[in-house]
């Protein structure tokens, strides 16, 4: 195999450079023929590497045509990753770039290798050992990156990806990540004390290393600050709702007093009133009356609140909560955490015909150390949940389980905790775990 890439040499930079690209591309959308197109990159690859070599056109490159070449080949990645998938040209960008540096990661450790072996620049290995070291290296290095690295970026963080900067990136791997390997394959020419290359071959990889971190930080820099805005705008807006709510329940509490005051007397004094009708009214104003009560206010207002939006569409709202556990909770964080919840829930349920699975249960419990928040309903048609584990739903409601979902999220680890979602047997669940708050040891 050694001899075969020594003779074709154009090839081995090109098969090192698909692996770690495609670690990064193969999750994103693939566009109609994709397989066909895929094959047509492949197809211009060859003919790149193979027509100039075969024909004579082409036994050797200087640095500066090694610099080029590379460069170019970098870009020709770029429109390989557009032209196979349905992606943005930041999101081309990342990959080509982030692939291209990890491949270099591996090329200089592959080199580190043969020097620390021989104690020679330049010398080459012997068979097998050679092709153990030129195959077990680049793949040691792309496992460690794909677990480290690639695995970590989020298949919609990766397609969301709308940074102008990242083109400066494209200009630093380039520059730096390109240029320095090619400066120091230059200087192994030239005669530069074997100590001096072996310490600038240890630098190599460590600045490749941080390139790939400033990618990850620009990847995600533009989302993480749009998130926190949203979540901060959605935590105030819940926070105005619980306010205004806790409002509305007190006025309607007081007017219900009121009335069923007014319909005891009538019953008492003996008015020409029908009494059935009377029990009627009663017995809806009960349904306006009946405050949850579990022991933490912003619960309550948020249970009450939903209870009302329940009892008019028909849907069974179940509460076994003990409230209490929730007081190390900011009011605003109760309010986002069940209220989106719930909202979930009773979008599932309304669209359920059978009435006797028009339910929705509620528990909170504690569970030592742990608060174990649980909420079950019914649903019709399909769930989907993304990669990571949250659900899909349709496009009308995606701002409830889309980025609701992830503010409940946050919310929980925030708290030291963990949300969970899941369906089972034609139910949705969403489980989540708050941590408490150690309290001060009594003296």
């Amino acid at each position: 195999m050694r001899e075969f890439f020594d003779t074709w040499w154009s090839l081995e930079p090109i098969v090192q450079l698909l692996v770690p690209i495609l670690l990064f591309a193969h999750r994103l959308p693939r566009r109609p023929h994709a397989a066909l197109r895929g094959a047509g990159v492949l197809l211009a690859l060859l003919f790149i590497a193979v027509v100039p070599l075969a024909t004579g056109l082409v036994r050797g490159l200087d640095v500066l045509q090694t610099f080029i070449v590379f460069s170019a080949l970098l870009a020709f990645f770029v429109g390989a990753i557009l032209l196979v998938y349905r992606v943005s040209l930041w999101t081309a960008l990342f990959c080509a770039t982030a692939g291209y540096t990890l491949q270099n990661i591996a090329s200089g450790l592959t080199i580190l290798t043969q020097m620390l072996i021989t104690g020679r620049a330049s010398a080459a290995l012997s068979e097998p050992l050679a092709s153990i070291v030129a195959v077990g290296v680049p793949a040691l290095v792309y496992l460690l990156g794909y677990i480290f690295f690639a695995r970590s970026v989020a298949l919609n963080g990766l397609l969301n990806v709308e940074n102008r900067l990242m083109l400066s990136m494209f200009a630093i791997v380039v520059i730096v990540v390109i240029g320095f390997d090619l400066i120091i394959k230059g200087l192994t020419f030239v005669g530069i004390p074997f100590n001096y290359l072996l310490l600038l071959r240890c630098v190599h990889p460590l600045v490749c290393v941080f390139v790939l971190f400033a990618e990850y930080e620009l990847l995600y820099a533009k989302h993480a600050e749009d998130e926190r805005v949203e979540t901060e705008r959605l935590l105030a807006e819940r926070e105005r709702q619980y306010r205004l709510s806790r409002e509305n329940i007190e006025a309607i509490n007081i007017k219900c007093h009121d009335i069923r005051h007014q319909i005891r007397h009538l019953a008492d004094g003996g008015a020409a009133v029908d009494r059935s009708v009377l029990s009627d009214i009663a017995r809806e104003i009960n349904v306006y009356d009946s405050v949850v009560e579990t022991g933490n206010e912003a619960l309550d207002t948020i249970l009450t609140e939903k209870s009302l939006a329940c009892s008019g569409e028909g849907i069974v709202l179940t509460v076994m909560a003990d409230g209490s556990a929730l007081d190390f909770m900011t009011p605003a964080d109760v309010y986002a955490l069940f209220g989106n919840a719930l909202d979930n829930a009773i979008e599932a349920v309304r669209g359920v015909d059978d009435e006797e699975r028009r339910t929705i249960t509620l528990s909170v419990r504690r569970l030592k150390r742990m608060v174990a928040v649980s909420v079950e309903n019914y649903y019709s048609g399909v769930t989907r949940f993304s990669d990571d584990g949250l659900p899909i739903t349709s496009k009308r409601d995606r701002s409830n389980h889309g980025f609701g979902v992830r503010s409940m999220r946050a919310i929980a680890e925030r708290y030291g905790g963990s949300l969970h979602a899941g369906v089972q047997d034609g139910v949705f669940y969403l489980n989540v775990l708050l941590a408490m708050p150690e309290t001060p040891a009594s003296t």
